[in-house]
């Protein structure tokens, strides 16, 4: 079981840098749509509780995956360096969820308190 972990996250690594970028947008898009509601007053709150939802579901994710790859004693870490130029900006996943839930948080108390009935 346990070379079976290690080898579904192995498979799994390269599809974590789209992830992370998809977490980036929502979050830029729940930032933007809540400042274009304070701004114009613009009914958008349940996209911007969307877009938490999204966020939460991701920062879940990224923090269980760090879990059990403490577990099976790989802790995973995503290289946002460029790896042609030898660079690595190694990541730990439990700081990517914890910037996805702070965001979600936020998003979720501020976004909830603009939906209109």
């Amino acid at each position: 079981m346990r070379q079976f972990m290690i080898d579904m996250m192995i498979l799994m690594m390269p599809a974590m840098k789209p992830m992370v970028w998809i977490g980036v947008g929502f979050a830029i898009l729940g930032i933007v749509l809540l400042i274009a509601h304070m701004l114009f007053r613009s009914d958008n709150g349940g996209y911007i509780l969307f877009s938490g939802r999204i966020l939460l579901g991701l920062a879940v994710f990224f923090l269980a995956c760090q879990v059990a790859g403490m577990l099976l004693g790989m802790p995973p870490k995503i290289n946002f360096g460029d790896f042609e130029k030898m660079e690595f900006i190694l990541v730990p996943f439990w700081q990517i969820g914890a910037a996805f839930l702070a965001v979600a948080l936020a998003l979720g108390f501020i976004g909830g308190r603009t939906r209109q009935a």
